[in-house]
């Protein structure tokens, strides 16, 4: 009895190490001290709205972050080109969408550097990094630490896969919101991300500046990371 007990608590620790524990170094808070406002970010771009979402967030003089995928960035490397001009955090969020979890270390490991190689190609080096579904793993977190790239998890998660009405949407970016908050949305539609819904973000970028402050400038002043 009390060894199975100790064959079953060396293994549940076990499996801790080796999945648990770079969850919870990947997911820890980030904190802006004295800040009132949000900061926003998107994810799974770029994509065909990318382009008028700089629109809105160049109008709403609002900065934001945007984790991309490699294989998104081969089909608009303008848009990439267009997002670090206009002075927006650029992060890595993978080459594909495929769940971290599924896919074995070194599988990880080939997706995130052929994801680095194209950015690199275009003159970029990401500066931050996000797991698609904000899963970490020893891969990503020993492949950011040899990069240099800082992870930047979330506080709030605005569920914009899930609905298609602009109010009630808003209303949970606001619920979201408070000093120092890190919001997700969408540009892509990787993942769950519902077509239809993303077409809603530069409105709900554009209804959140009139009723929020946002970061003057992309995770500047941040700890934490």
């Amino acid at each position: 009895m009390e060894k199975g007990l100790l064959i079953f608590m060396g293994l549940g620790g076990l499996a801790f190490i080796v999945w648990g524990l770079p969850l919870v170094l990947g997911r820890k808070k980030l904190v802006r001290r004295g800040f009132k406002g949000t900061f926003l970010t998107f994810d799974d771009g770029p994509s065909e709205v990318t382009g008028q979402l700089l629109d809105v967030l160049q109008a709403c003089q609002c900065q934001a972050c945007f984790f991309l995928l490699g294989e998104e960035v081969v089909k608009r490397k303008e848009t990439l080109k267009r997002i670090q001009e206009e002075g927006h955090g650029i992060g890595l969020h993978g080459y594909s969408h495929k769940h971290p979890l599924k896919m074995t270390y070194w599988e990880q490991k080939k997706d995130l550097e052929r994801a680095y190689q194209i950015f690199k190609q275009e003159g970029i080096c990401p500066n931050y990094y996000r797991a698609p579904h904000g899963a970490y793993t020893w891969a990503s977190l020993i492949f950011c630490k040899r990069h240099g790239l800082k992870i930047v998890h979330w506080t709030g998660l605005v569920g914009d896969w899930e609905l298609q009405e602009e109010k009630t949407l808003l209303d949970r970016l606001v619920k979201l919101s408070g000093p120092g908050h890190v919001l997700v949305l969408h540009d892509g539609t990787k993942g769950k991300a519902n077509p239809l819904c993303k077409t809603l973000v530069p409105l709900l970028v554009e209804d959140l500046s009139r009723k929020l402050a946002t970061s003057p400038a992309p995770l500047e002043g941040w700890t934490g990371l």
